[in-house]
């Protein structure tokens, strides 16, 4: 895991990624992984192919929350049953859903996306919000509980 992130860098990458094909929960796993160095497998992205959409079309929660779910998992999950981990991992993922509560009133797809058809550019950017909120309480909460500094481009570079 690195010690520092580029906030600046990694929504924008981020905003790539979306905008370059990849669905909401792809993007998170992707990215996520790439920028926090969390040593997850490319089989992951594909793992998390079926999330858009509230699971596959299904009407639940938001993609990119699923996806970030993933990158807390890998983090902070458990692999031993009875491990005691899940309480925490469980809790920060809480933390994640309800910064985007906040924001959005919801984290359940459909209901963020009712007043867009599905084409519509606007949709794509009303969801490009969502993917950097979730970016964001992702980086806030790897701060906090790993050290993983949030850092910002220099002044003079922009």
């Amino acid at each position: 895991m690195v010690s520092e992130v580029n906030i600046d860098d990694l929504r924008e990458k981020a905003v790539g990624a979306f905008t370059g094909g990849y669905m909401c929960s792809e993007t998170l796993v992707y990215i996520l992984n790439k920028y926090y160095d969390l040593g997850i497998s490319e089989d992951a992205v594909a793992m998390s192919t079926g999330f858009p959409f509230g699971f596959g079309d299904g009407g639940n929660v938001c993609g990119a929350v699923a996806g970030a779910t993933m990158c807390l998992g890998k983090v902070f999950g458990r692999t031993t049953p009875g491990d005691p981990k899940y309480q925490k991992c469980c809790s920060l993922v809480r933390e994640l859903n309800d910064d985007v509560i906040a924001e959005y009133n919801t984290t359940i797809c459909p209901v963020l996306i009712q007043d867009y058809q599905f084409k519509d550019p606007a949709r794509k950017k009303h969801c490009i919000g969502i993917v950097l909120c979730v970016v964001d309480s992702f980086a806030k909460i790897m701060e906090r509980e790993c050290g993983v500094r949030i850092v910002h481009r220099d002044a003079d570079a922009k």
